[in-house]
């Protein structure tokens, strides 16, 4: 999961997954991933899958504009844009201070 200053995204390997058998959903403040796919042999026998995970979404992702994507490695990557501070950012100076920060402590 990555949070960047204009988006929330997250990656996740689903390979043996197609998109008919995945379903992304959001539910309050929580993305909801389920991947469901029937028995199928593969090389060892058969196998059936099935999981589901739970992310919390940082409480300025605009929830109605999220999108997913499975690329053809089979990651599927959510991405949901974060609205944007009214608040300017602002440069904060770091000044230096002469005395020690922990009482006690000298230099030699």
């Amino acid at each position: 999961m990555r949070l960047e200053k204009d988006k929330f995204s997250l990656n996740l390997d689903v390979k043996h997954f197609s998109p008919e058998e995945l379903q992304v959903k959001v539910l309050g403040d929580f993305i909801e991933i389920h991947g469901k796919h029937e028995e199928r042999q593969d090389e060892h026998g058969y196998v059936s899958r099935d999981f589901h995970r739970k992310y919390k979404m940082p409480v300025d992702v605009e929830s109605l504009s999220i999108t997913s994507s499975l690329s053809s490695d089979g990651v599927l990557t959510v991405i949901g844009p974060r609205r944007l501070s009214d608040v300017p950012e602002r440069i904060i100076p770091v000044t230096r201070e002469e005395k020690p920060a922990i009482a006690g402590l000298h230099k030699k």
